[in-house]
């Protein structure tokens, strides 16, 4: 008996040093990493105070440490324009944010701005702002009453958006249109007082033969509107079609 009770006298000693080191590291956890500021980076299309107020909203966010748990090891929500929030500490007050947007495939005017979407054709960011780089899709047709943030654009066939993100690659092929349109089903490219009539198909192989086109366009029609189709070209295409503004016959290039 008298070893149980010397043994148990041992324990307790222990028992109380863990846990007044629990409470002190719980006291800690909470008083310490008492979130007091952000630093946000890789943001474009949202502004920093966005993105704060974002993480803000839930009230635990207060705590640097639940932050970090939150957006690292969790599949917590983010908003509709971003793939991912990647969390640090600067130290136990300061939170580092790095954002991650997810790319933008177009943009289509409304409401009076702009609503942009992603390769999916998800409505992602309603702004006035202009993004460098992401195209400006006319004649997309869809109930503006029922778009909504996050959700996809109510338009008739979907496939049209994987048909503007195949387009949208324009830069391996030197081409930097004005802006690019949808109807029928197809998509046009324009450059100035130029339309290119791409059709709703086989892209990469129609996209190859505009850049040498425009510029044999500019030497037999300097200054001159038109639309040149390209809808029905394949490999065994002999030539191909230019309509210039105001004259009915087609022009074979």
């Amino acid at each position: 008996m008298k070893r149980k009770k010397h043994k148990k006298r041992k324990v307790w000693p222990i028992i109380l040093v863990v846990l007044t080191v629990l409470i002190v590291m719980a006291a800690a956890a909470v008083f310490l990493f008492r979130t007091r500021s952000y630093k946000v980076e890789g943001n474009s299309y949202y502004g920093e105070r966005t993105i704060t107020t974002w993480i803000e909203n839930d009230p635990l966010s207060v705590n640097s440490l639940y932050v970090l748990y939150k957006y690292n090891f969790t599949d917590a929500d983010l908003p509709s324009g971003v793939e991912s929030l990647s969390i640090s500490l600067k130290d136990p007050w300061t939170v580092k944010v790095k954002v991650k947007e997810k790319e933008m495939a177009g943009y289509v005017d409304y409401d009076g701005a702009y609503l942009y979407f992603d390769r999916t054709g998800t409505a992602v960011l309603r702004t006035k702002k202009i993004i460098e780089g992401v195209p400006h899709i006319e004649g997309l047709m869809f109930d503006s009453a029922k778009a909504k943030i996050g959700k996809k654009l109510p338009v008739e066939d979907d496939s049209i958006f994987e048909k503007i993100v195949e387009v949208s690659n324009l830069k391996k092929y030197n081409l930097t249109p004005d802006r690019m349109g949808c109807t029928d089903g197809g998509v046009q490219i324009y450059f100035e007082i130029v339309q290119v009539s791409l059709g709703n198909g086989n892209y990469e192989e129609k996209l190859r033969q505009v850049e040498p086109i425009l510029k044999k366009l500019t030497e037999l029609y300097p200054g001159k509107a038109g639309v040149l189709h390209l809808e029905n070209y394949d490999a065994e295409s002999e030539s191909i079609p230019f309509v210039p503004v105001g004259i009915a016959a087609a022009d074979h290039l």
